[in-house]
């Protein structure tokens, strides 16, 4: 799936979003709530945004973070690796692995947590390459899963 095909999918969310009713009220007493329905679209758009830009800005900092731990001249490709691997097989990474990093290596870090936490699809998937391309890096480095 690319760009545009997340970017139509979104949009398709939205203008479901637009379509919500609250129904309020038993038997033959039902109503719309229209209140509480600008609320709830409020709401969901919201959410559906926040997670849209999340896996946007995700997407790009798996992408650099993954070519930066290819290359192996970053001085935190170790730590990269590791945090790749962490995000690719479901493995614990120490929250110290976060520290002592450049500035833009963990805020990529940061911004592939935030897609892998509000992400409706798997992030490997959807970079160059795909999931042969993680698992050739992880597998070269020995981050592969025993």
């Amino acid at each position: 799936m690319d760009g545009a095909e997340r970017d139509r999918r979104h949009r398709a969310r939205l203008e479901r979003i637009n379509h919500v009713q609250l129904v309020v009220g038993r038997g033959d007493r039902l109503r719309i709530d229209h209140e509480g329905t600008l609320m709830e679209r409020a709401r969901m758009m919201v959410e559906e945004i926040s997670a849209h830009q999340a896996t946007e800005r995700g997407l790009l900092a798996f992408e650099r973070l993954l070519r930066l731990a290819e290359e192996g001249q970053a001085r935190q490709a170790r730590e990269i690796g590791e945090f790749i691997a962490a995000v690719w097989n479901n493995k614990p990474l120490p929250l110290v692995t976060l520290r002592g990093l450049e500035p833009a290596v963990g805020d990529d870090m940061l911004a592939v947590l935030d897609a892998f936490r509000y992400a409706r699809l798997n992030l490997a998937e959807q970079v160059e390459g795909g999931p042969a391309r993680v698992c050739r890096f992880l597998d070269r480095r020995g981050l592969a899963r025993a």
